[in-house]
């Protein structure tokens, strides 16, 4: 009975023995098999952390090269002002804050994150640096050359001063931001982006000279100018009395075997509606040369002074203006405005002296060289009586009474031309 315990009891021991081996082996296979997947995981998330920063770096190079470009806008106002006229030198600034402003939103809407946090507030930083010196250069340049130059020009240095350092930090940052980059994105693709490559050029000093040659510049200073094209009215005028002639004489020669023909017209021309001519032939049998002579006395469109433009019978007259913006920088607030003033009448019958009528519009806003046509309305009129009519342009508040003088301020233009209503 003992030695057939001792048996059983062996079998089960070696049996144990072999379950903890297969478990064992089990174990160390499982542990292999988790390592592998682990590392095949690891190496994954590392591809994939490189793909996207190879991505980042392809997609954020049109942002920069835009900046870059943006920089030679800059280095034009800074280098080569003087070249510029007031209407060159406000586009410039105007796409450089514009185009800077729009850069940075390029890059917060681009999509794709940045490898790293720190990458993504460097090259932040560097577009908003840009942006708020392009502003600040702006700033100072509109100081120095604006109406009170002078008196501005230390402010308008140290804003350009300013401007300066924003443009150096947003290099600094620039650098900074391609190195925080890593080393396997292709930051070696990123373009070169230095805005500043003389910055002595921002010192102090040296813009201190610059903004006094620009504040002694004429074509760089504000200039606001308004100016009348040209004034009609409605009804048309019939004739202009009064007037100052102007004579043209041709002459050509022809020779002719048997018959010569001599031709003179001579036409007579004021306005539409009010030309006449008339026309002489004669013609000989003989051979001769003969010589004809043109003689044209024409009236001008807009009449100088002294003279009177005459109207047809009517009861209503309404002017019709074309006003420009003669100067370089934009005028809002524009106004249009028409009188007529009645003469004193003349001779022992005097009648009552009619009333004074005024019409005004608002125009609104003209850039520099542009021009409108503005038709006001009617306004009354007695036929047979003389009048003053007064034709002006200006800014601020509508007028309400007639305009005989130049407008103050210094922005505008009054035209004076005398009619009078033909009898019905």
């Amino acid at each position: 009975m003992i030695a057939g315990w001792r048996r059983r009891g062996l079998a089960s021991a070696r049996r144990s023995k072999r379950r903890t081996a297969v478990v064992l082996a089990a174990l160390v296979v499982l542990v292999l098999v988790i390592a592998e997947v682990a590392a095949d995981v690891v190496d994954s998330g590392r591809r994939a952390a490189v793909v996207s920063a190879q991505t980042y770096v392809v997609e954020v190079i049109p942002v920069i090269d835009e900046s870059i470009m943006l920089a030679s806008t800059m280095h034009l106002v800074r280098d080569d002002a003087a070249s510029l006229d007031r209407v060159g030198l406000v586009g410039a600034l105007g796409r450089l804050v514009a185009g800077t402003s729009d850069n940075l939103t390029q890059l917060q809407t681009l999509g794709i994150p940045a490898p790293t946090a720190r990458a993504q507030h460097l090259l932040e930083a560097t577009l908003a640096a840009r942006a708020d010196g392009a502003r600040m250069l702006t700033g100072g340049i509109a100081l120095a050359t604006g109406p009170s130059a002078v008196q501005a020009r230390s402010r308008a240095a140290a804003l350009i001063v300013g401007a300066g350092r924003e443009l150096m930090r947003g290099d600094d940052d620039y650098r900074s931001f391609v190195l925080s980059l890593p080393s396997a994105s292709g930051r070696g693709r990123l373009p070169a982006s230095r805005w500043v490559g003389d910055p002595p050029a921002w010192s102090a000093a040296s813009v201190t000279t610059w903004v006094a040659l620009l504040s002694s510049m004429p074509k760089l200073q504000v200039r606001e100018d308004l100016t009348i094209v040209a004034v009609t009215v409605q009804p048309p005028v019939v004739r202009i009395t009064g007037l100052p002639t102007t004579t043209t004489t041709t002459s050509t020669t022809s020779t002719s075997t048997s018959t010569t023909t001599s031709t003179s017209t001579t036409t007579s021309t004021t306005l539409p509606g009010a030309s006449t001519s008339s026309t002489t032939t004669s013609t000989s049998t003989s051979t001769t040369t003969s010589t004809s002579t043109s003689t044209t006395t024409t009236t001008l469109q807009v009449p100088p002074a002294g003279s009177t433009s005459v109207l047809p019978p009517t009861k209503q007259v309404s002017v019709v203006l074309v006003v420009a913006n003669a100067g370089n920088v934009a005028i809002s607030g524009i106004w249009a405005s028409g009188s007529v003033v009645a003469e004193p009448p003349s001779g022992r019958n005097r009648k009552p002296r009619p009333a004074t009528h005024t019409a005004s519009v608002r125009i609104g806003r003209l850039v520099p060289g542009a021009s409108v046509e503005v038709t006001l309305p009617t306004l009354a009129v007695v036929s047979g009586d003389a009048y003053t009519l007064w034709a002006s342009v200006g800014t601020g508040r509508l007028p309400r009474a007639p305009v005989t003088t130049a407008p103050t301020g210094g922005v505008g233009k009054t035209d004076m031309v005398m009619i009078k209503v033909a009898a019905g």
